[in-house]
């Protein structure tokens, strides 16, 4: 038999916080992602919004209430490198709070 052999190296969660998005400017914790000399830091991290829409942004660009990418109630995010992590902001769409849950994640 011949063939190519593809493995795959799944990441996993090492550490994970939950957030209120409010109306002020939610932004993911860098103590959370960041390298250290034990672990690299975190290589994704995976977002999920619980409660109420929330508007994002992961370009530097601050996000408003009419301004961003829109992460339904239940939506699911993933976030690729710590570029993206330190980036990315959020705030609610409405009057109402969310809660982001994540989960960093390694190799």
């Amino acid at each position: 038999m011949s063939g190519l052999v593809v493995q795959t190296r799944p990441t996993i969660g090492f550490a994970s916080e939950g957030l209120t998005v409010s109306n002020s400017v939610q932004i993911l914790t860098a103590s959370k992602y960041k390298d250290s000399a034990t672990s690299g830091g975190a290589q994704a991290a995976f977002i999920t919004n619980y409660g109420a829409a929330i508007r994002y942004t992961y370009d530097g660009t601050t996000p408003t209430s009419s301004v961003g990418h829109v992460l339904a109630d239940g939506g699911i995010l993933t976030l690729n490198g710590q570029n993206q992590m330190a980036a990315f902001q959020c705030i609610r769409l409405a009057s109402t709070n969310s809660e982001i849950y994540v989960t960093y994640e390694r190799e």
